[in-house]
């Protein structure tokens, strides 16, 4: 997320704490999407995503004097809420069988495709090499293609990235070098070298 972004998100989230309902109407509008979107590649149940999604902004509104202290990166931490109530309501239900990965369960699916940001493969190339590098992506095990998700759709950092997957800093390091090793398996390294470049930021 750009500076100025977060900058404009700071200001409305203060606005929001000192009794603007107008500022939590705009913090709403700004992450809802992005919100939706992250919550359909965690959960095959649409219908939970929404009923989580507004279950945690009605949360975060009538608590809003309780989270003033709480909350320092609001966009991390609406990740972070949508991510748990989500795992909540499968583990409770279980409507859906867990994934095994690297002998743990996990209710964590990742199964919804997406597409890479074209912005992120900056090379001359086919359709058909970034056809391979996204079924490539999407091949990947669940935490992976999450973390590949939060890191270059969401341009979060390994911080945010760690308190939304809930594992440490060096952890969510380590995981994403497992990634990009699996991807330079399939995909040309040259192609694969982009994300790399741009995964030690931040």
């Amino acid at each position: 997320m750009r500076d100025s972004e977060h900058k404009s998100i700071d200001l409305l989230w203060s606005s929001f704490l000192n009794g603007d309902d107008k500022g939590f109407s705009v913090i709403y509008q700004l992450h809802i999407n992005r919100l939706l979107s992250y919550g359909y590649k965690l959960c095959p149940d649409r219908e939970w995503v929404h009923d989580s999604i507004q279950e945690v902004f009605l949360d975060l509104f009538l608590k809003r004097k309780k989270q003033e202290r709480n909350i320092k990166n609001l966009k991390a931490w609406l990740f972070v809420a949508i991510r748990n109530s989500l795992v909540k309501k499968m583990v409770k239900s279980r409507k859906f069988e867990p994934v095994v990965t690297d002998g743990e369960q996990e209710f964590i699916f990742f199964n919804t495709e997406y597409t890479i940001q074209e912005q992120l493969i900056d090379f001359e190339g086919s359709g058909e090499l970034k056809e391979k590098l996204n079924a490539a992506v999407n091949n990947l095990p669940p935490k992976q293609k999450e973390i590949i998700y939060l890191k270059f759709e969401e341009e979060l950092d390994y911080p945010e990235i760690s308190a939304i997957m809930e594992i440490s800093i060096e952890s969510a390091r380590k995981l994403m070098y497992r990634a990009l090793l699996s991807l330079r398996k399939i995909v040309d390294p040259q192609i694969v070298m982009v994300f790399f470049l741009n995964s030690g930021k931040k």
